[in-house]
């Protein structure tokens, strides 16, 4: 059997070595000059390749998902997959999972050298134009040329990152067929914010607890490093709150502490009211707490010099200064694009797909990873549903080949 494999990043490599050691005859049509370009940058180049915490609440879609990923491609079945790749994975903190090298680079050979020791075949620099039913199986052009397949799985990716090629060209293969395409936007990506502020704070970090307001109701809360840019913020919590920015209009603003650690410092609110005990200036109380940059800010904001003694503060100098120390605010205006985005929410709606994610407008047609309709939280788990999806397709075409 003649399988096509449309896009050479995660799902593709991983459908591709299933099947090749099934003895299907298998080709990866990859449109850059490289397979696996993407995989190479998740991670921060280390490949986070899934989460100790598989439950089902970490992966997104507008319809309900064909299965659970973290219950088909189990803790198990992950470490059965990763020992044939002669993979070890560690855990760091929020559980996510990466090679013991902490290096991409790692899987992509790995997964490389399963493939081609199965006899698989990559066609680099092949662009997929379209595909048609043909003669029980289907045709792919790209430009001049024409290749038959008997079946076709389309693993192309969606926009998020086009760099690496994935550009949402996979969709119009999918729309050809009748397939429809949710709305789709960035997601696990930066959010841009507004401050005069944040030129100045450019490069800070901050370790608390951040809120994502909607039209002022707190409607997420994430904690982790927050980094401020600056057009806004970013880090592994701020990554987690771009998918509801996304999802839909609204005024939305993020508060976070300027203090680090806050839940381990003294109780700066009863500190504070008791004025007998800070005759010291404002500037080297704040010095004593806060990076140098953020002491600028609540001075400029307190309306104060920073040599008034912090024990002769009015009433309303000490409360607005709290409020910046515990809850500095930010206006959200959005999310930065699929340039710089990890994943791409959205996508082919699921309700056109089998429970094996085969086409159910063209048999033989197949559908995998973040093609389809469903994203991930921050923190393994677009990977992991890349390698599940693949694992799901591969599984259903070696059993229907018997």
């Amino acid at each position: 059997m003649k399988i096509a494999i449309i896009g050479g990043g995660v799902s593709g490599l991983v459908a591709g070595c299933l099947l090749a050691e099934a003895g299907c005859a298998v080709t990866i049509y990859e449109r850059k000059n490289r397979v696996g370009k993407k995989l190479l940058a998740t991670g921060n180049g280390r490949a986070n390749v899934s989460n100790a915490d598989l439950s089902s609440g970490h992966w997104h879609s507008e319809s309900p998902l064909p299965f659970d990923p973290g219950t088909y491609f189990s803790a198990e079945a992950r470490r059965e997959f990763f020992d044939a790749l002669g993979i070890d994975l560690v855990e760091e903190d929020r559980g996510k999972l990466y090679p013991s090298t902490l290096q991409a680079r790692t899987v992509l050979n790995a997964l490389r050298r399963r493939f081609f020791a199965a006899d698989g075949e990559e066609l680099v620099e092949t662009c997929i134009d379209s595909i048609e039913q043909s003669k029980g199986g289907f045709l792919l052009a790209s430009g001049e040329n024409s290749f038959f397949a008997d079946k076709v799985i389309v693993a192309t990716g969606g926009m998020a990152m086009p760099q690496s090629g994935s550009d949402g060209k996979g969709y119009g293969l999918m729309k050809a067929f009748g397939h429809k395409k949710t709305r789709t936007f960035p997601g696990i990506s930066a959010l841009l914010c507004e401050s005069p502020y944040l030129k100045h704070l450019n490069g800070t970090k901050v370790q608390g607890r951040i809120t994502l307001y909607k039209n002022g109701e707190g409607i997420a809360s994430e904690e982790g490093e927050i980094l401020l840019a600056k057009d806004g913020i970013s880090g592994p919590p701020v990554l987690d709150l771009a998918r509801a920015v996304g999802e839909g209009k609204g005024d939305y603003a993020v508060s976070f502490p300027m203090l680090n650690h806050l839940d381990q410092l003294p109780d700066y609110r009863n500190i504070l009211e008791g004025r007998s005990y800070l005759p010291v200036a404002a500037k080297d109380f704040l010095d004593g707490i806060l990076s140098n940059k953020w002491v600028h800010v609540v001075l400029k904001e307190c309306g104060l010099k920073g040599g008034e003694p912090m024990d002769q503060l009015s009433w309303e100098e000490r409360d607005r200064l709290l409020k910046l120390l515990f809850s500095f605010t930010l206006p959200v205006t959005g999310v930065r694009g699929f340039d710089y985005a990890q994943v791409t929410c959205g996508g082919m709606a699921l309700s056109g797909f089998s429970a094996d994610l085969e086409s159910l407008y063209a048999p033989g047609l197949y559908a995998a990873g973040e093609v389809l309709d469903v994203d991930g939280d921050c923190g393994g788990y677009n990977i992991h549903w890349a390698l599940a999806s693949a694992h799901r397709i591969a599984r259903a075409i070696i059993k229907n080949d018997k």
